[in-house]
């Protein structure tokens, strides 16, 4: 019986072994899709507990006071510079204006202890050169009259001995009574003169010791008079603490007025016109426009991480919508080592649990379509390798 050529027995080997070659292409396909994507995987480390961050600036006023008026709105966008709100300035302008008054005085006062140092000076050089010359004459009265008190010693000397002389002819009649009563009168007015001569020689020496009294309280004029540069010095230290009592009141006048420190958007203000602030009291808060994210990487997941490395960020406001940034720090501690109770592992039963460390991560020029606002959540992906 001669087969039938259309019968199974007819078909050839290749066709048969058809869908076997399809399955094993199938099955390669997916061992190299899912050894790729495990090779991938390797590479990266992911972590769903991240979040954008910003540095917040809390608004506050530097100087206590009422508010006078209030332009911005909560919420509203501001740049670096805006006036938020203002401070009523009418005492801090009083205090200005008194400050200026002081620092006139003390400039004023400069010259008046310029020109009164100096005229000092020149006074108690004229007083110093007065009293000089007078010791110099007091001296010389009294050489004046040692040379008349030696000479009215001799003449009193002279006529002692003649009186004496005079007694003894008087007794012998040598001589007349006149001759006598001469010497007696000559005798007499020796002894005068010289007593007169000691008297002026003292008076002579109590007007030197007075002149030399003068001139030393003259000297002691002239040496406080002539430290002038030191009096000058604290004329001219009081003029700077006038001026920087000056800088400080318009510091505080200028701090009235509550600037924005960066651009970005002011929210939960508080602050109302009529309202009483303290110095330091937060009124608001600035979220900054610069934006960044904070991972809290487990620890086990840190072992090659570094800084510079690629990063991928997908924010939960925004699905689909993938961002780049790069690993900008790794943070030096825990999240619970910085905690407000820090755990204590030496107390208590121990429990191990992964620590997570928070890594901060630079965004590489975001959309200008995506607001990344302060606490949204967000998954990160790092290319470790």
């Amino acid at each position: 019986m001669t087969p039938d050529p259309t019968g199974p027995a007819s078909v050839p080997a290749p066709s048969r072994r058809r869908p076997l070659l399809i399955a094993a292409g199938l099955l390669s396909v997916v061992v190299l899709v899912l050894g790729g994507r495990a090779v991938l995987i390797a590479g990266t480390e992911s972590t769903d507990d991240a979040q954008v961050e910003a540095d917040v600036v809390a608004v506050a006023p530097r100087i206590p006071g009422q508010v006078l008026r209030v332009l911005v709105r909560d919420d509203q966008p501001v740049k670096k510079g805006d006036l938020l709100f203002e401070l009523d300035p009418a005492d801090l302008a009083a205090r200005v204006q008194q400050a200026a008054a002081e620092l006139e005085m003390a400039a004023a006062q400069v010259s008046v202890v310029e020109a009164s140092a100096r005229g000092g000076l020149s006074s108690a050089r004229a007083g110093l050169s007065a009293s000089s010359a007078s010791v110099a004459g007091a001296g010389a009265q009294v050489e004046a009259a040692r040379a008349t008190l030696v000479h009215a010693e001799a003449d009193a000397a002279r006529a002692e001995a003649d009186w004496k002389r005079f007694q003894a002819l008087h007794a012998a009649d040598a001589i007349s009574q006149e001759s006598f009563d001469a010497a007696g009168a000559h005798h007499a007015a020796a002894v005068a003169a010289l007593a007169s001569a000691r008297a002026q020689l003292a008076a002579a020496e109590e007007a030197r010791r007075a002149a030399e009294g003068r001139a030393q309280e003259a000297a002691g004029r002239l040496e406080t008079s002539t430290p002038i540069e030191a009096q000058m010095a604290v004329a001219r230290a009081r003029v700077r603490g006038a001026q920087a009592a000056l800088d400080l009141a318009r510091n505080q006048l200028s701090y009235a007025r509550v600037l924005a420190p960066v651009d970005g958007t002011v929210t939960r203000l508080v602050a109302r016109e009529g309202a009483l602030l303290a110095a330091g009291q937060v009124v608001g808060q600035l979220v900054p426009n610069q934006a960044y994210v904070v991972a809290n990487f487990k620890e086990t997941q840190l072992q090659g991480m570094r800084p510079g490395q690629d990063v991928e960020i997908e924010i939960d406001a925004y699905p689909g919508r993938r961002l780049r940034g790069k690993v900008e720090s790794l943070s030096g501690g825990t999240g619970s080592r910085f905690a407000l109770l820090p755990p204590d592992n030496a107390s208590g039963n121990f429990v191990k649990v992964v620590e997570r460390v928070p890594v901060r991560i630079a965004l590489a020029d975001p959309p200008a379509d995506v607001a990344l606002r302060a606490g949204l959540s967000a998954t990160v992906t790092v290319k470790v390798r």
